[in-house]
């Protein structure tokens, strides 16, 4: 009997080794040289150093990284440094964030089965055979922006972009059917050229307008929004960066422009809440991973996000195979044996991390929540969320029909048409009390559940308008709505 229970024992044991993971194991991670002691580089190691610390996660494995900075487009060097970590045994590689970079890697590490983790936007539609990456598709943030603009009713629509690469971000604007009533423009630009582009937005008298710009060059646009005044009530602007919440939008708060942006990691949720108290603890005397309104930008927080993609991969693992170690090289082109297997357990994973419920198909994020970001007279505040699964959801609707509280007039121009606006026939009227009719009650009655006063007066030629084919110039009630920037009661 005792015989028998020792071997029992001795197979259980066996069993436990054959499942249980190395005591250490090696990663890689590659940043460009602009990206030392970045907040992106101090996340990946702030995720690596709490994982390391967490008895409920990986309790009998280390986590090892190798970090290796490359120059930028440089792809030569940095495949050199990736195939360095390789043959030291790195069982997966994250980055770089540069795209041309970032797609070189990602062919080294298909052709040897070494899964490459990332957190960049990836406008290829393509599935990649060993790529994990956290960004959102470019398809389901170009859905967000659609619905949103669907609840606004926007018909007029200005597209201010930089890189063709947001084309394929906003594809979703264009996606069939279009409705035949909105109409879009499209603008391409650069810092140098903000000023013009708006002016030309201005004079077609569009209001709404989607701004896809680089990074850096967002404070650019915003001081030529002011520079041209197109700063007031009238004005929507809905920017497609995920960092909104980092910008100085001061200048914007008390004249009740327009402007909304999504989010990616919720700071008002505990958890996040949380875990960037600690990383504030962790980064080390002049090198910031959150700034100081305590917002994380969302290259940061995706980059710790993707170590957790890895580690909660390694640790389902653990109970099914052996993870030999990856013995593989450039040179000879031999694949990891069990790369596909930690491939496949990282894509099965699903865990809430700083950038909401992480899950994945095909190596691509399939469950996304954002949320709707308004900028209000304190800040940019959350009145809404859009999700894969139930689409745009509008928390606060008052805030998008709000003129707050300073006192507004809309100048109001109109043409008489019976029984819509009618002139009184008591000649001692003046002012407003001159007009009757259904659109002047409309009137009224909309400006007293927003809370604004207005201005009504006829317009002087009494035609809508046409435009001149030889001038461009328009006559009627249309010239005043362009030229004055006035409201139509018609």
């Amino acid at each position: 009997m005792v015989e028998h229970l020792s071997l029992v024992y001795y197979l259980v044991g066996l069993l436990g080794a054959a499942s249980a993971l190395p005591s250490v194991i090696k990663v890689g991670a590659l940043f460009t040289e602009d990206q030392r002691d970045s907040p992106s580089e101090l996340a990946f190691k702030y995720s690596v150093y709490r994982i390391n610390n967490d008895k409920n996660l990986l309790a009998n494995t280390t986590l090892v990284y190798d970090i290796q900075h490359v120059p930028k487009d440089d792809s030569f060097h940095a495949a050199k440094k990736a195939c360095q970590q390789v043959s030291s045994g790195a069982n997966a590689i994250f980055g770089p964030q540069n795209p041309l970079l970032g797609n070189h890697i990602q062919s080294l590490c298909d052709a040897l089965d070494i899964p490459h983790v990332e957190a960049r936007l990836d406008v290829e539609p393509e599935v990649k055979e060993f790529s994990i990456n956290l960004y959102p598709s470019p398809w389901l943030l170009g859905m967000a922006v659609r619905d949103l603009t669907k609840y606004l009713n926007w018909t007029k629509v200005a597209i201010i972009y930089e890189d063709d690469t947001a084309l394929i971000n906003l594809q979703e604007l264009l996606k069939l059917p279009v409705p035949r009533n909105v109409q879009y423009v499209f603008r391409k630009t650069d810092a140098k050229g903000f000023r013009d582009v708006l002016r030309d937005i201005k004079g077609r008298g569009i209001y709404s307008i989607v701004v896809d710009t680089r990074p850096d060059n967002l404070p650019h646009l915003l001081k030529a929004i002011l520079q041209v005044q197109m700063n007031d009530y009238k004005y929507y602007y809905h920017f497609t960066t995920l960092d909104v919440e980092t910008y100085n939008l001061e200048d914007f708060k008390y004249n009740f422009v327009n402007m909304t942006a999504y989010r990616l990691v919720d700071t008002d949720h505990c958890d996040a809440k949380s875990t960037l108290k600690d990383m504030e603890k962790f980064q080390s005397i002049g090198h910031h991973i959150v700034n100081k309104t305590n917002v994380i930008k969302t290259e940061p927080a995706l980059i710790y996000d993707s170590v957790y993609a890895l580690a909660w991969g390694l640790n389902a693992l653990q109970g099914g195979i052996t993870l030999r170690p990856a013995n593989v090289s450039c040179e000879e082109e031999v694949p990891w044996t069990d790369g596909s297997s930690l491939f496949n357990y990282i894509n099965s994973v699903e865990f809430c991390g700083l950038t909401g419920k992480i899950q994945f198909k095909e190596g691509r994020r399939s469950n996304l929540k954002l949320d709707l970001l308004k900028l209000r007279q304190n800040s940019m505040e959350k009145v809404g969320e859009w999700s894969t699964n139930k689409g745009l959801n509008i928390t606060n609707h008052a805030a998008f029909h709000e003129f707050g509280t300073t006192n507004i007039t809309l100048r109001v121009t109109t043409i008489e048409a019976t029984p819509y606006v009618m002139l009184k026939k008591d000649k001692n009227m003046t002012g407003n009390d001159r007009f009757e009719g259904f659109c002047i009650d409309l009137l009224r009655t909309i400006a007293e559940l927003l809370g604004f006063n207005y201005d009504l007066y006829l317009v002087p030629d009494n035609k809508f308008g046409a435009e001149n084919t030889s001038s461009g110039e328009w006559n009627g009630l249309v010239k005043e709505i362009i030229e004055k920037g006035l409201v139509a009661c018609n």
